[in-house]
């Protein structure tokens, strides 16, 4: 295998992109792979939330309870997670849904791309998922489609970081370093303006809630 090489591809995301970004990302990879290159790079520039919940068929809240490496095409190297769906706010669920990423390791074989998302059983988070050309879910502009909980450091309870929505996590015009409005918002919340989101109707004024916090 050759010398790991890094390479970053820029991409400015539209809902259009957002629909092809699996395949196109699949593609660079199995070009990447077949150079013998281990790693790749993609950053992504972000997008607007709205635009990620509208390209979701599908947003589960969930826990991964595996995890597995599979072939992918082009010899590429694929991810299968399997999520226990604990809560559903787009869409239609069975119990489980598995979902793939790129990278992985099989053998001596390791696979990573930057930019994707990796998972560990038994991590929980909210997941935006759309259907790939062969029919598997996969999370919607890479790690953009991937919202994990954890638990508030002070107050244990579960919270994700806001994702930048103008005029509710962030304050409307251009998103600035030190926003009082971009800390972590509680999973009720969070889960309260993907529903109002997908819906279409307009969020309310962001008031604090109270949880359970993490068992």
């Amino acid at each position: 295998m050759g010398r790991p090489v890094t390479w970053s591809l820029a991409t400015r995301i539209t809902p259009s992109r957002l629909e092809a970004m699996s395949r196109s990302s699949a593609l660079a990879a199995a070009l990447v792979c077949a150079a013998g290159v281990s790693l790749m790079a993609h950053s992504v520039v972000p997008t607007e939330f709205r635009e990620v919940v509208a390209a979701a068929p599908l947003i589960v809240r969930g826990t991964v309870t595996d995890v597995r490496a599979v072939v992918g095409s082009g010899r590429t190297v694929e991810s299968v997670a399997t999520i226990a769906v604990e809560t559903v706010l787009k869409g239609e669920a069975d119990r489980f849904v598995s979902i793939r990423v790129p990278g992985g390791t099989i053998g001596t074989r390791r696979f990573v791309m930057i930019g994707a998302p990796s998972f560990a059983a038994g991590q929980n988070a909210v997941f935006f998922l759309s259907r790939d050309g062969s029919g598997f879910w996969r999370p919607v502009g890479l790690s953009m489609g991937v919202y994990r909980v954890r638990a508030d450091r002070t107050s244990g309870m579960p919270v994700v970081a806001p994702p930048a929505v103008a005029g509710w996590t962030a304050s409307t015009g251009r998103v600035v370093r030190g926003d009082t409005r971009r800390q972590t918002i509680s999973v009720q919340e969070f889960e309260s303006m993907v529903r109002l989101i997908a819906a279409g109707r307009a969020l309310p004024p962001r008031m604090p809630l109270v949880e359970r916090p993490i068992k």
